[in-house]
């Protein structure tokens, strides 16, 4: 029974651990209990409104064909049993169990509550015209003045397909073939060496049957994304277009890292490359439908300032799941290490680093052997000129996902 929960319970658990002791306190007062007989089957399609945890007993977890042995008492049992798709998984109870079931979505309503109210701008030495403009923006943030950019309608309809278990091949297809560009851009990707297809991919449904629906869906949201990236007067395209190329970048290397390390998707993490300052869209656009005259330098210290909360309320307004919020909020939190299992905000801080490596932009961050989110991926030593051998050796891999997500 939802009474007899205690706070304490919860607060191992991630990612809902992000959540203060009051937002614990309230979440608890949601969460149920499961109970499941030794030999019992279940998988995510059982219940896809809830994180699942186990809090008593054993299972036999299967993902990708591997079984894994679950116990209570383990860090395993920290983690939700199962991933954010949970495309391929199930478990089997080993003994008698008790599971934890956490809603999503109150969840979720919750951790961007606590984000977004308690968000404190940094304390560092800014210009009276950084200053300025900060606070011009800080405030329309603050005030729910901030218009926030919509998600592509194609990108929309992929998200509603997502929650439909019912979805199939048929529906996918024809909401990808709504958008032109996606559905071009989609065909050259399946038609890549990424994909590995031996046969000439023509058509969607083609597409779809290669890939598979859930890699298929990812990849297509994936790309509908560029169109964010774009609009707005001159010098804001081009600010967003070079926002959007940094973005492929980082997309690119976390998609091939994702490849090498247990537990993580390509094309989740290549999303995760693509939204970690989305948070700079709304400022940009803001910046210049009120006009105002702003130094290169101003606008970007504003960026890099806010863009942590700006891009929590786009997350949150476009209904993404709280791993995606975080990447949002805090990839950049070079010495960020809130749990010894690595996440999807852990890889993006290394492949923004291993990018500035690689470019040598001459940016004043630390090497990526100097964040604790490098060890925790094992990602091999890293060499002389900041690269890492899978990077090395996937040069041409990263130059084709490169191409696709530019169109």
């Amino acid at each position: 029974m939802p009474a007899a929960i205690r706070t304490e319970l919860l607060k191992p658990l991630s990612p809902i651990r992000e959540l203060s002791e009051a937002g614990l306190e309230q979440l608890r007062q949601q969460v149920q209990t499961r109970g499941l007989r030794a030999g019992a089957k279940f998988s995510p399609a059982d219940d896809r409104d809830h994180l699942l945890y186990l809090a008593a007993g054993t299972v036999n977890l299967v993902r990708r064909g591997t079984p894994t042995s679950v116990d209570s008492r383990s860090t395993r049992a920290h983690l939700p049993l199962f991933s954010e798709r949970g495309q391929g998984e199930f478990a089997v109870a080993e003994t008698d169990c008790v599971l934890l079931c956490v809603d999503k979505e109150a969840f979720a309503r919750l951790l961007n509550a606590e984000r977004t109210r308690g968000f404190e701008v940094e304390d560092t030495e800014t210009t009276t015209e950084e200053a300025a403009i900060l606070q011009r923006v800080y405030e329309a943030t603050t005030r729910n003045r901030l218009e926030l950019p919509t998600m592509p309608e194609v990108a929309m309809s992929i998200q509603r397909l997502t929650r439909d278990p019912d979805a199939g091949i048929d529906q996918l297809t024809q909401v990808i073939q709504t958008d032109p560009s996606v559905a071009g851009a989609l065909i050259h990707a399946t038609n890549s060496p990424v994909y590995r297809s031996t046969k000439r991919i023509t058509n969607i449904r083609e597409a779809v049957v290669r890939l598979g629906f859930r890699t298929t869906e990812r990849l297509a949201f994936n790309l509908a994304m560029r169109h964010t990236f774009s609009g707005g007067p001159p010098a804001v395209r081009q600010r967003m277009n070079h926002l959007w190329q940094h973005s492929v970048d980082v997309s690119a290397i976390a998609h091939v890292l994702a490849r090498h390390v247990r537990g993580f998707e390509p094309e989740r993490a290549q999303l995760a490359g693509l939204m970690h300052r989305i948070g700079a869209i709304p400022i940009l656009h803001h910046v210049a439908r009120q006009g105002l005259e702003v130094s290169p330098a101003a606008l970007e210290a504003t960026i890099d300032k806010l863009h942590p909360l700006t891009g929590v309320m786009v997350m949150n307004y476009w209904g993404m799941d709280p791993e995606m919020v975080t990447v949002a909020e805090q990839s950049e939190r070079w010495q960020r290490d809130p749990a010894p299992e690595p996440d999807y905000c852990d890889l993006i801080i290394v492949s923004q680093l291993l990018r500035q490596g690689r470019q040598g932009d001459g940016q004043d961050l630390p090497r990526p052997d100097q964040v604790p989110a490098f060890a925790k991926l094992s990602l091999g030593p890293l060499e002389e000129d900041m690269n890492l051998a899978v990077l090395r050796e996937a040069e041409e891999e990263m130059a084709i996902i490169r191409q696709v997500l530019h169109g």
